[in-house]
């Protein structure tokens, strides 16, 4: 095994490797609540990383859905000045996306936005934490903050949406 401390030494496909190996060994546990893990791929490259989740076992508590899919990229552009990624939680039986995506969108909001997308339009967007840490770092923290997010979103109206204060 190589240890890629120094994000330099990592390359997208490498990258996403790493996370598909990470997810997939929890496939085979049976309290695990990832079922399925994937490569996501464009012209045949791997552009990310997706797994079907049971949202009960993620959030170890009932939620409305039997099952998600979390969807997760990461680009490194030689132009950027830092990381590009998204990490996303989408239930297509409720046709609700959300996640955090830091790239060159919205920069109003700064290097980084919170969004919710809900029956095909974008109904909520937020500055978020800018991560500028090693990929896999920010991985773990965005799935720790994902389980924060999906324990407190306010169906306002059948609505969903985050407050300011539940969001990193």
């Amino acid at each position: 095994m190589i240890f890629l401390a120094n994000r330099a030494n990592l390359d997208t496909r490498t990258l996403l490797t790493r996370l598909h190996n990470k997810l997939q060994t929890q496939v085979t546990d049976e309290t695990s609540p990832i079922e399925q893990v994937w490569y996501h791929t464009s012209q045949g490259n791997k552009v990310g990383v997706r797994a079907t989740i049971t949202p009960e076992k993620f959030l170890g508590t009932s939620y409305p859905t039997d099952e998600a899919e979390l969807q997760v990229s990461f680009d490194f552009p030689a132009d950027a000045a830092y990381d590009y990624y998204s990490i996303q939680w989408v239930e297509s039986a409720r046709d609700l996306m959300l996640g955090w995506h830091q790239d060159e969108t919205h920069m109003d909001l700064g290097e980084c936005h919170f969004q919710i997308d809900y029956q095909g339009e974008t109904i909520q967007r937020e500055r978020a934490a800018f991560l500028d840490v090693h990929p896999l770092n920010v991985f773990d923290r965005r799935i720790d903050d994902l389980v924060d997010v999906l324990l407190v979103i306010d169906w306002d109206d059948d609505i969903p949406s985050v407050s300011k204060e539940n969001l990193q």
